[in-house]
């Protein structure tokens, strides 16, 4: 992944375990901390998946430093805006992970601190600011929300399989499965219009479901025993 994550003077080593956790869980590679005040060594307890990477963290005393070899840098806080100040006009992570990631070969993305987030003339020294929108009443997410929010919408665009997701039923599988169910309702329905309807509601809803191939695999051994018994015995059901 060509993401560097960049912390300011974390502070807690609940925050910092779990960050170096998440990176892990979206194929950063890449971690820098800025005068972290958190202890590493505590911060490995919750680290889990991420210790190793935690343990190979590069740790700089100046914002410049863990900058270098970036194409481009993001600053991140929760005051994305504020009216008549240059400093705070934000780009929405959304607008940022469709029109300007893509085009980046290397990014690093900065978060703050706890307490007081990043300075202004931190957030000077990247090239551009991102937030995260949230609730009016109270914007302001935990560091290491914000770096699974964040990581979360640039891995999207990564289009990467993920091993946790079941892989989808093709359309010629979800298409084999509809024309047995078409024999089906042949067989027990009489009514034309009847058949349009059922045929065209089973349709939209298979397609809608997005079922997987092991589950597509189960509904095809179902209809196909079904479709047998009907047309070796005839139907015994009344045709609606």
């Amino acid at each position: 992944m060509r993401i560097r994550v960049v912390l300011v003077g974390i502070e807690g080593a609940v925050n910092l375990g779990l960050i170096a956790r998440t990176c892990v869980n979206f194929d950063v590679d890449e971690l820098y901390l800025v005068s972290p005040v958190a202890s590493i060594d505590e911060a490995l307890k919750y680290a889990a998946g991420g210790r190793d990477l935690l343990l190979r963290s590069i740790v700089t005393s100046s914002l410049e430093e863990a900058l270098k070899g970036v194409h481009i840098s993001v600053a991140t806080s929760a005051i994305g805006y504020s009216e008549c100040d240059v400093v705070r006009q934000a780009i929405a992570i959304e607008d940022f992970a469709e029109k300007i990631y893509p085009r980046a070969e290397k990014i690093a993305v900065v978060f703050g601190r706890e307490s007081t987030g990043l300075t202004r003339e931190e957030i000077l020294k990247t090239d551009f600011l991102v937030t995260i929108p949230a609730s009016l009443k109270y914007p302001v997410l935990n560091v290491s929300q914000a770096v699974a929010i964040f990581l979360w919408e640039l891995w999207k665009r990564e289009k990467k399989v993920a091993a946790n997701i079941p892989p989808r039923a093709s359309r010629e599988d979800v298409t084999k499965l509809l024309s047995i169910l078409e024999r089906i309702i042949g067989l027990t329905v009489s009514s034309e219009d009847k058949k349009r309807r059922c045929n065209l509601v089973l349709k939209r809803t298979l397609m809608r479901s997005l079922p997987s191939q092991y589950e597509l695999k189960v509904l095809l051994y179902l209809a196909r025993r079904l479709i047998r018994k009907l047309e070796a015995g005839g139907s015994s059901l009344n045709k609606l």
